[in-house]
């Protein structure tokens, strides 16, 4: 029973150093960003829909000041996956900016070229050629550039064709259209651009949806906002609005 003291004091020591250090790791300082890839974000609404693109921004002038135009594609950015000689990743796209992984993110779900993609995060990937590109959304954002790339990770590929564009002396996402129910965003680097399709199929239902969600809370205790519905809504969509907005008068 002595020993009982003495092992509790040193529980207490070591709970004290576990949460010191927890404190101090959360105490990292701020430093320029790796190779003066600024960070950059754009964010799109496409209806009710939210899409954003955070991503790091390499430039055609490297960091010495050469210029690297005429040797981004095919040598900087290599064709196809290749070996980036670090965590053992010998088949790996590429992340689409620089630093960390590129992240896509979509509030409600969507098409991608015409395959359906989830709502939520993605890390941002590309397998590029000279006439067909590979555009990839892995299900890991949270990684530095493609090292940590698992093609088991992904939850969709699709493929786009790559065209001339005017010249970026930064890479950039660009939204190049820009609709109700689609929109086009183009990754753009010297004189290249990507362009990847989002489209909603059934914008008027996704609303419809986001309705019945606040007629529940105290958007429903206001008359003005059941005839606000019915007067800015498509015919196709307003019998769907009033099944939402609660029961009618006889």
């Amino acid at each position: 029973m002595p020993h009982i003291p003495r092992l509790i004091s040193a529980l207490a020591v070591a709970a004290l150093l576990a949460s010191a250090s927890a404190v101090l790791a959360d105490k990292t300082v701020t430093l320029p960003p790796s190779g003066d890839n600024q960070f950059a974000s754009v964010t799109q609404g496409i209806g009710l829909v939210r899409v954003t693109i955070e991503y790091s921004s390499p430039n055609v002038h490297g960091p010495d000041g050469k210029d690297r135009a005429g040797h981004i594609w095919g040598e900087l950015v290599p064709y196809g996956l290749h070996d980036l000689a670090y965590n053992d990743c010998k088949q790996c796209p590429w992340r689409g900016g620089a630093n960390e992984n590129t992240v896509f993110t979509v509030s409600q779900p969507v098409k991608i070229e015409g395959q359906t993609l989830p709502a939520g995060s993605y890390g941002l990937f590309f397998l590029a050629g000279k006439e067909e590109w590979t555009v990839i959304f892995s299900k890991n954002h949270k990684s530095w550039g493609a090292f940590w790339y698992d093609p088991a990770e992904d939850q969709l590929r699709v493929q786009v064709k790559p065209s001339e564009s005017e010249y970026h002396e930064w890479l950039a996402y660009e939204f190049t259209d820009r609709e109700t129910d689609h929109a086009t965003v183009a990754l753009k680097w010297e004189q290249l651009q990507v362009p990847i399709r989002i489209t909603v199929d059934d914008m008027a239902g996704l609303y419809v949806e986001n309705l019945k969600q606040e007629f529940r809370n105290a958007q429903a205790f206001e008359w003005q906002n059941f005839r606000k519905p019915r007067s800015t809504a498509s015919p196709r969509s307003r019998t769907s609005i009033r099944d939402c907005s609660g029961p009618r008068k006889p």
